[in-house]
């Protein structure tokens, strides 16, 4: 009579093949997570890079729109800090400046946000001049804690020696999750600078 051996793990083997496998989903998992992390990066990082651009183009296309002269300067910082800056834009009489638009950025620190907004006659003093009736647009989300220059200091009107206007140059520090520290991975931050010579702004 043929008795067949049966061949079974054992205990030991039982608990060491349970615990390569676990080694083994442990480092499935971490890999997952590290892709997952990476994608949540890439996703915000390019999201605040369009963010950022689009932003600069706005205040580009508006700064090199600005109207003015020495005299009358059609770029003009406002707010308390100079948290804003405003161009003149023409749009009937070239002839006079009485009936032009005033195009304004405002870094609002309780949002941390740059809002923009389209102003007929008298420049706003403070934000609530600039957002009547929640009219604001908000463009993008500043780091209020960028290193020198802080935030609302995120552009600077530059004269020529005869102090007559020159340029203006913007610097925009973003940052995905403001209210976090930023980090490479997990929080990053975008900068985009440039520097404007509006052509129709004479001296």
């Amino acid at each position: 009579m043929n008795i067949r051996t049966h061949k079974a793990l054992t205990l030991t083997e039982l608990l060491v093949a349970t615990i390569l496998m676990g080694i083994v989903m442990a480092g499935v998992a971490s890999f997952s997570l590290v892709v997952k992390q990476a994608g949540e990066t890439t996703s915000s990082g390019t999201v605040l890079a369009i963010q950022t651009a689009t932003a600069m183009r706005y205040i580009k296309e508006d700064a090199l729109s600005a109207v003015g002269d020495n005299s009358n300067r059609g770029v003009v910082p406002r707010g308390a800090s100079n948290e804003s800056i405003c161009f003149r834009h023409d749009t009937n009489d070239p002839t006079s400046y009485a009936d032009d638009t005033w195009a304004c950025y405002w870094y609002d620190a309780a949002s941390d946000a740059l809002w923009k907004c389209v102003i007929l006659g008298a420049l706003p003093t403070v934000f609530g001049d600039c957002n009547p009736g929640g009219a604001a647009i908000k463009l993008v989300t500043l780091d209020p804690d960028p290193g020198p220059p802080v935030a609302a200091q995120y552009f600077s009107v530059v004269d020529d020696a005869d102090g007559r206007f020159g340029h203006v140059e913007i610097t925009l520090n973003t940052l995905a999750k403001p209210a976090q520290v930023a980090d490479p991975i997990k929080n990053p931050g975008y900068q985009l600078t440039t520097t404007i010579s509006p052509p129709a702004h004479g001296h």
